[in-house]
């Protein structure tokens, strides 16, 4: 009997330490490996008698204890290859101390899980936000520090920043580089001693590229209702649209007047013609918003202030004022100022003076005096010129021009008040004109009883002091001359005076 007592106590004993030893571990990490393996990895069991240590899966299907696979008591991690993570649909593990078969396995009541990270690119910000699950599975508690690391086409991980959060946005991203992230959960809000890491994820390529240049080339006044903007634009960028922004120089409050659209191989010199101005009495500003696919305007232009010319005439002195303000927003500024004029009866505008940029001088006085033939109405355009200087793709210098502005002078008259026909120097009489063209012209004398004694239609014809200068000498004394003409735009004079005729 006292045997049989014995035996049953040594049976009794043995599976009670024996069920004692099959029981869970403690697990202090489970991390994705970069090739997408996992690695689950525990602390010793203090049990004597263990013959191994079991990896069992939870079947999300099922719901069952699942056993993977067992290693021996000395190895104290195991890597679950990533094909076998994805046949069995794998998210939870846990690991069980065994001390021999045959022995019941307690039911596991503590899976682990990894940290799932997953990334979402922001193509509008160049950006990646990455999320994640957390990991609640330290012993120490779920105060848990998360640290991202990045890889940038195929380099070394590198650290770029730490949360408490489960996301984390990595700004900066550049087309054509590829990159690679992973987090590391750290316990005891990073101080350690135990980590987990997160799965990798892939980030290339696929975000918006912003523009590197983009520079407005010229604003030109094509007529007084019209300016012509040029800007040369980087088609390589992901753009939508340019906008053209336009402001009174006066005010510089500008506002969007028009747009052009991106398209696939467009020519990088766009043009836009601006039809809703008055440029003869305002000089305008533009400048040039590149506007992406998100409606993010990525980049602004330099400006282009027009020019805009002002002419004065100034009939004693048979001169024309010019003025204008100076064009601005060029790389390399102003080199000069070409002045052109054309008289109504050119076809073409003509150079008549160049004045080199500065900012002491942007008038000119245009002496019209000797011009003797035409109508007496003179038209004026101001060309910028900009300096030499080095542009992208080796565009050529630009220029600019100014609206048009016209000044009449009226036709202008010289008749001597007296000569005498003995005289060397002033023998005959008659007008001298400038400033017209002549359609029409008449050039009568009366004597003081309204008796006509000359008349003409020669304008090279003067008067002698004879009668219709073949006749008798006429008496000394007062005439009256009348001087009746037609330019040739058919616009009328007529001057009254009086000539006194010495002997």
């Amino acid at each position: 009997m006292k045997k049989l007592i014995s035996i049953l106590l040594f049976l009794i004993s043995f599976s009670f330490v024996h069920a004692q030893c099959s029981t869970e571990v403690q697990v202090d990490t489970v991390s994705v490996l970069p090739n997408g393996d996992v690695i689950i990895g525990w602390e010793p069991s203090p049990d004597a008698g263990i013959l191994s240590y079991d990896i069992y899966s939870l079947n999300p299907l099922t719901g069952a204890n699942d056993s993977i696979d067992a290693t021996n008591t000395t190895t104290f991690f195991y890597v679950i290859p990533f094909d076998t993570i994805q046949k069995y649909q794998i998210t939870q593990i846990g690991v069980v101390a065994n001390c021999g078969v045959g022995i019941g396995i307690s039911p596991l009541t503590f899976f682990y899980n990894t940290i799932k990270l997953n990334q979402q690119i922001d193509i509008c910000n160049a950006s990646v936000n990455l999320t994640w699950n957390a990991y609640t599975d330290f012993a120490s508690g779920v105060n848990v520090l998360y640290h991202v690391f990045v890889s940038v086409n195929g380099g070394g991980f590198l650290f770029v920043g730490s949360t408490n959060s489960l996301s984390y946005k990595y700004e900066g991203l550049v087309v054509g580089t590829n990159y690679q992230f992973f987090v590391r959960a750290e316990e005891n809000n990073g101080a350690g001693p135990f980590t987990t890491s997160s799965n990798l994820v892939d980030v290339s390529g696929n975000f918006l590229k912003n523009p590197t240049f983009l520079y407005l080339y010229t604003a030109s006044v094509q007529d007084s209702s019209n300016i012509m903007v040029q800007f040369y634009v980087d088609t390589a960028a992901d753009i939508r649209n340019y906008n053209i922004k336009r402001a009174l120089s006066s005010d510089m409050s500008y506002s969007v007047v028009g747009s052009v659209n991106d398209y696939n191989g467009m020519d990088p010199l766009l043009e836009f013609f601006d039809e809703e101005v008055d440029a003869k009495n305002n000089s305008y500003v533009y400048q040039i918003e590149a506007v992406n696919q998100c409606n993010q305007t990525k980049i602004t232009s330099n400006i282009g202030k027009t020019v805009q010319l002002s002419a004065t005439p100034d009939k004693l002195s048979s001169t024309n004022k010019l003025d204008w303000n100076y064009y601005e927003g060029w790389k390399g500024n102003v080199s000069e100022y070409q002045i052109y004029r054309q008289s109504k009866n050119d076809v073409n505008y003509n150079l008549i003076a160049t004045i080199p940029a500065s900012f002491t001088q942007n008038t000119f006085t245009d002496n019209v005096a000797n011009e003797i033939q035409g109508t007496g109405e003179y038209c004026y355009k101001i060309l910028a010129v900009e300096k030499n200087t080095i542009h992208i793709d080796n565009l050529p210098t630009a220029t600019s021009y100014s609206n048009e502005i016209c000044v009449k002078h009226e036709p202008s008259l010289y008749i001597a008040n007296a000569f005498e026909p003995l005289s060397e120097f002033n023998s005959t009489f008659k007008p001298s004109a400038i400033l017209f063209e002549l359609s029409t012209y008449l050039f009568v004398i009366y004597d003081r009883w309204g008796q006509k004694v000359f008349e003409t239609t020669d304008r090279e014809v003067g008067w002698n002091g004879k009668f219709n200068n073949s006749g008798n000498n006429l008496p000394m004394g007062a005439y009256v001359y009348v001087v009746q003409f037609k330019s040739n735009n058919d616009e009328e004079f007529q001057k009254r005076g009086t000539v006194t005729l010495i002997r």
